[in-house]
């Protein structure tokens, strides 16, 4: 019931020209019963009109489709693995290993539909409802989920803050600075990697005291744009993240999944 809503809530309202009056099912709002749905059916109708993305990214090496056509070719056009293929799970972990000496169980790793949806499912299930998430850096990413969520982005620290988001552009000092104030807090950490050019230096999860806290995100879509395929890692949370995905879309596209695959390995090549 949950998908449905907001499917829908987004879909109808993508497309309407700007000042455009409102859906006949956002009119009907107020016969709606009273029940759980009805709070969370009229966030949806708040939403932000859609926009297309820009640019159809580059094209997509032959090896990269040679093996999403040999993993048709196999049958792996089935469900996989609820977290994902464990290869691909394994990748991630050696990743964070690798670049930034963060340490993760590859069952601590979910693949996604993207960032897009490894964001909705960290933010809905780590920020409080009605609460604060301190974002330092661009809030557009986060303002979708969050509204649906009930909570609000905000650039300073609050009382109400719940959760600390953060993206590589957002200056070193000011990222230290507010992880050692999250060392005396209770909030979750959520490091977003899915618009970085190259891979920083620096990790959230390196702090040995904040790195059961901290949720990695990142994505694929800037060289395999419309595969959609992300992930997400890490934290005391990680089996909960992974069934909330599981609750939205039981597992990404196994094709994807085995394209994705082929691109990071034969990258190492």
């Amino acid at each position: 019931t949950l998908y449905f809503i907001l499917s829908w809530g987004a879909l109808t309202r993508a497309g309407a020209p700007p000042g455009a009056p409102p859906a006949e099912e956002e009119r009907d709002l107020a016969n709606t019963p009273k029940t759980l749905a009805r709070p969370l059916a009229q966030r949806v109708a708040g939403l932000e009109d859609l926009r297309a993305p820009a640019g159809e990214g580059p094209p997509i090496p032959a090896n990269v489709i040679a093996a999403a056509e040999a993993a048709l070719a196999r049958g792996e056009t089935h469900y996989t693995d609820r977290p994902g293929i464990p290869e691909l799970r394994s990748w991630v972990a050696e990743r964070l290993l690798e670049k930034w000496n963060v340490s993760v169980d590859p069952s601590e790793v979910t693949i996604t539909c993207g960032s897009t949806e490894a964001r909705y499912v960290a933010l809905t299930l780590l920020a409080e409802a009605g609460s604060a998430v301190l974002c330092p850096g661009d809030s557009a990413r986060i303002r979708g989920a969050l509204h649906l969520l009930g909570a609000r982005s905000v650039a300073a620290i609050q009382d109400d803050v719940s959760l600390l988001y953060l993206t590589p552009d957002v200056y070193r000092e000011t990222s230290i600075e507010l992880l050692q104030r999250a060392e005396e807090t209770d909030w979750w950490i959520v490091y977003d990697l899915s618009f970085a050019k190259t891979a920083p230096p620096f990790h959230p999860a390196q702090n040995p005291k904040l790195a059961r806290r901290v949720v990695t995100i990142d994505s694929w879509s800037e060289r395999l744009a419309g595969w959609r395929l992300g992930w997400m890692a890490g934290s005391e949370m990680a089996l909960k993240l992974r069934a909330g995905k599981q609750a939205i879309t039981i597992c990404s596209t196994a094709v994807s999944q085995w394209a994705g695959l082929e691109w990071v390995t034969s990258r190492m090549r």
